[in-house]
């Protein structure tokens, strides 16, 4: 997916993605659990506090609830919350769903979560605010916590139309180093299809105080 109708309404306010919500175009919605993320919480053995910012319609965020984790979904879209609390209540699940704005999350959580999980929001965010939202990763991670993440899209270019924006792989994980070190850097095989190749899964480990 690519928006480029930025003129109307700035794509860091959450009204911008409400028209997507509203109007069903919202091609980042891939409908169920990331595959990747569900291989991955099949390798946890203990329960997990996990953040997942920018949530979306929650797909991830209600699979990791039905296993047991402790979750917490952030998004700034009205329809996208309303969506998760719909799905959540049919499905019988409990989960902290706040809507909101990440960047508000600072004053609600300090060294809170196991871990913080990233898909299709960095490359959402504008892009002189990715340290921004580094530091709140930071912020909002127990000493000990994990950033978990598919950074997308690898072949698009910083200056692109977006969102979504282009993330080189090498100036990202360049600037998480000032917090966090990486323990695991891999393109993975079972991406979604029109996906494949384009994103790099991400395991950081936050550098403790």
């Amino acid at each position: 997916m690519c928006i480029t109708d930025t003129q109307s309404i700035n794509s860091s306010k959450p009204e911008y993605w409400e028209k997507f919500y509203q109007s069903g175009d919202t091609g980042w919605d891939i409908g169920k659990p990331t595959p990747v993320f569900k291989n991955w919480i099949k390798t946890q053995k203990n329960k997990l506090s996990i953040c997942i910012l920018g949530a979306g319609n929650g797909w991830d965020a209600l699979h990791f609830a039905e296993l047991g984790h402790r979750v917490t979904a952030v998004d700034f879209a009205e329809s996208a919350v309303l969506n998760m609390n719909i799905t959540a209540a049919k499905r019988r699940l409990k989960l902290n769903i706040i809507h909101g704005d990440i960047f508000d999350l600072d004053k609600l959580f300090t060294n809170t979560f196991d871990i913080v999980l990233e898909y299709t929001c960095f490359c959402a965010i504008d892009p002189d605010r990715r340290d921004d939202y580094i530091r709140l990763v930071n912020h909002i991670l127990n000493p000990s916590g994990k950033f978990v993440g598919l950074l997308f899209p690898t072949d698009e270019n910083l200056d692109s139309d977006g969102p979504p924006f282009g993330v080189d792989i090498d100036t990202t994980l360049n600037l998480f180093s000032n917090y966090f070190t990486v323990i695991k850097k891999e393109i993975p095989s079972n991406s979604i299809e029109r996906r494949k190749g384009r994103e790099i899964f991400v395991i950081l480990k936050k550098n403790g105080n």
